[in-house]
């Protein structure tokens, strides 16, 4: 063959080839965003295709309209074009074996089998089938959780103990929205206000996650809002009433495809009340949306506005928990004392794939709050603005044998935060001259990096996070003398987390942690008894170390997860009450906190409903129990001469039992019972007064059916403290006598109490 003959082919194979386009795209999971290997590619001219390899990517030379599908994953339909870029696709998981459910605590989305620490997944079908009024209590339920509950509006849940000692709200415990945080800058969590048909699970992390989140003794409460892009296109009503008057109702809207989704959730709940001046009104409004662009950031937007006006019945003293325990104190009642307030809380965060395995996540965050409280004592307004951010950024590399990821990051928060009181006059309400004016500048960040190797068996995470937080107080009081205005900071404090998770056998494995924790004095809590601050107060400080074994059993039907801890916390900070509300803060030593933590769940029946042959034949029957055993005691504390060391911390149980039997039939028939019981606890660091243990029983039976038309029903009824049970929901730590009148410990528990809702919902397609 001639030399022309030669260049003329070359030249014509050379054109064919450049003239042949290639599309090359990744696959990855929307939840956990990891790769899917072998998912299939298949083209519906021609049924031609192609797979993923090991790391989600695949090329084809083909385009047009083809189907993405991968086992245990919802097909996806999608149009592959030449864009010159690689395209990015996302497939939403079908549903996850118990094992397979994935976490997104310790800044990494992991399998809970294989998450290195202590954590307590609740998920939402949980959470609707208990139709709770607030979030609390199922948290509740949690192993090493426990949470006093005085009224709709008056919690303090406590984890480990740590928290116990603060008068009447959460505090030393970090609590999310996603990434907004529901900690405000004074250290208070509020996690009531949340409704619960916008949760769709709940993850608690025990123990001292410092490097992931920053300050918190006790631990983290996250709630992930549901995401409206794995939601069906639809609307939704909810109604349920109740006992004292109980009525609530949730309207919600969703609508969203591939591209974007939008949630919106309207909900108002009213009761008055098992006690006196119990009065309760709240309304809600959020919106959640999300938008994932094959190629850009995906976008999530969240906002909750709540209005609340709840009456308060406070605590009583222990004849009255006895005789009259629907009553409310008489002087909170004789003012008909409340708060009332609205809050807003909104934040957008964005997720981007920047180059290759390199990540950036950012989000930023606002909350306006404000608020008046009729006290029997004074009339209290307070306001709260605040605004923050957090950036993220993750490099995820390949070995040999296995993966690793590093990343890095900050949070940014300023807060300003304003309260003054008026005279209550002859404490029945009626507003007098102020008597106090005051505002604090609050502000903080956190730097924190994080190093992670996942091998065949073995995973180890390391984390360090360095916190600085500083307060501008100003006394806009008495600016012309006796100001009490100051500034303090703690300076720069270090905590490190180090753990392992080594999977030994299967699905069965055992973690080992190590972490430091921290948490700030409140401004309340530096302050004399005279009024001015306290330099010498301390920050709280732990070193926690636990170890556990997580697993399932039995062809996937067994959970468990059961742990140890040691926590031991030193210059603990302690309340000391020195006027009817008015609390200083002291360091007074040091506590450990040591106990075990166990939780099972048992599938006895797992079918897929339409599976059995008759509507009478179960298709669940699943059994849930957990315990914690508590153990924390003084280790050195002295005050007022007296030495505490040795005594059991107040307002902790030392056991606590739940359980959870949860069946279900082929027709739709369901029933739930839940028992819980409560040893007692020290109500005062002399451990000289204990409250008494209790034991409760609840229990719900339902019907839920799907109807012609994309219509979906849902009935029940439901009973709580079934066996009538006196008990106190809530102690109020080391009470003070005043005036010569007894202490008042006790905010009682309700009683046997009834409810009853239905549920509508209507899918688009």
């Amino acid at each position: 063959m001639s030399a022309r003959y030669k260049a003329v082919i070359l030249l014509l194979l050379s054109v064919s080839y450049h003239s042949v386009s290639q599309v090359t795209g990744r696959i990855t999971d929307r939840v956990t965003g990891k790769p899917v290997p072998g998912a299939a590619i298949v083209f519906r001219e021609n049924a031609g295709g192609t797979a993923c390899d090991h790391d989600g990517f695949f090329h084809t030379v083909q385009t047009g309209t083809a189907t993405i599908s991968a086992v245990g994953y919802h097909a996806k339909y999608v149009v592959l074009t030449d864009t010159g870029d690689t395209l990015f696709f996302t497939l939403v998981p079908d549903k996850y074996e118990l094992e397979e459910v994935v976490v997104e605590a310790f800044n990494r989305s992991r399998r809970l089998v294989d998450v290195p620490g202590s954590i307590t997944l609740i998920q939402g079908a949980r959470i609707e089938r208990e139709n709770p009024v607030t979030v609390v209590p199922v948290i509740n339920h949690a192993p090493g959780v426990f949470a006093h509950s005085g009224a709709l509006n008056t919690s303090r849940i406590t984890i480990r103990g740590i928290g116990a000692r603060v008068p009447y709200a959460t505090g030393k415990v970090r609590a999310y929205l996603n990434n907004i945080p529901l900690t405000n800058g004074s250290g208070i969590s509020i996690i009531e206000d949340i409704d619960p048909s916008l949760i769709e699970r709940t993850e608690i992390i025990k123990g001292p996650a410092t490097s992931v989140y920053g300050a918190g003794l006790g631990g983290t409460v996250i709630l992930r809002a549901k995401d409206p892009a794995l939601l069906p296109s639809g609307i939704s009503n909810s109604f349920h009433t109740g006992s004292w008057d109980l009525y609530r109702n949730s309207l919600g809207f969703n609508t969203g495809n591939e591209i974007y989704g939008i949630n919106l959730q309207y909900n108002h709940t009213q009761s008055n009340g098992y006690r006196q001046n119990n009065e309760y009104r709240r309304n809600g409004l959020s919106i959640v949306g999300r938008a994932m662009p094959e190629k850009g950031p995906d976008i999530t937007f969240l906002m909750v506005y709540t209005s609340l006006k709840a009456h308060i019945p406070s605590s009583v003293d222990s004849t009255t928990f006895v005789t009259d325990p629907s009553a409310a104190a008489q002087n909170w009642l004789r003012t008909r004392g409340y708060e009332d307030y609205d809050k807003l809380l909104a934040g957008v965060s964005a997720d981007y794939r920047i180059a290759g395995s390199l990540n950036a996540g950012f989000s930023l965050f606002s909350t306006i709050y404000d608020e008046n409280e009729l006290r029997p004592f004074d009339v209290l307004y307070e306001e709260r603005a605040s605004v923050g951010s957090r950036l993220k950024l993750v490099y995820d590399g390949r070995l040999p044998s296995g993966s690793w990821q590093v990343l890095g990051g900050g949070e940014l928060f300023f807060e300003q935060y304003g309260y003054r009181s008026y005279e209550n006059i002859g404490g029945i309400g009626e507003k007098g001259g102020l008597i106090s004016d005051n505002r604090e500048l609050i502000s903080y960040y956190n730097v924190f990096a994080q190093a992670d190797i996942d091998l065949h068996r073995l995973r180890i995470s390391s984390g360090l996070n360095i916190n600085s937080s500083k307060t501008d107080y100003s006394d806009l009081f008495n600016q012309a003398h006796n100001d009490q205005s100051g500034r303090y900071s703690y300076g720069n404090i270090v905590s490190p987390r180090i753990s392992a998770n080594y999977r030994y056998f299967m699905s069965n494995s055992l973690f080992l942690t190590i972490s430091h924790g921290f948490s700030p004095p409140s401004l309340a809590e530096t302050l004399t008894p005279e009024g001015f601050i306290n330099p010498g107060i301390k920050p709280e400080r732990s070193w926690n170390i636990e170890g556990g074994v997580r697993g399932n059993l039995l062809n996937h039907t067994f959970f468990y997860d059961i742990n140890i801890y040691s926590m031991r916390v030193s210059d603990l900070l302690v309340a000391e009450r020195v006027a009817e509300d008015a609390w200083v803060g002291k360091n007074a030593g040091e506590s450990l906190h040591r106990g075990l933590e166990a939780e099972l769940q048992l599938e006895i029946i797992r079918r897929d409903e339409g599976a059995a042959a008759g509507w009478w034949q179960p298709v669940r029957l699943t059994v849930s129990p957990n315990m914690t055993v508590n153990n924390f005691i003084f280790t050195d504390f002295v005050d007022d001469g007296i030495d505490y060391s040795g005594n059991y911390l107040p307002g902790i149980p030392g056991t606590v039992f739940n359980a959870g039997f949860y069946g279900a039939l082929n027709g739709g028939l369901y029933a739930l019972v839940n028992l819980r019981s409560v040893g007692a606890m020290p109500m005062n660091d002399l451990n000289s007064l204990w409250s008494d243990r209790y034991f409760l029983a609840g229990a719900t039976a339902g019907y839920r059916h799907r109807f012609p038309f994309n219509l979906r029903g849902e009935a029940w009824i439901s009973s709580g403290n079934i066996f009538n049970r006196s008990y106190a929901s809530m102690i109020l730590v080391n009470a003070p006598v005043f005036n010569n009148r007894p202490p008042r410990y006790y905010y009682p528990g309700d009683p046997r109490n009834y409810s009853a809702g239905v549920k509508v919902s209507y899918v688009f397609n």
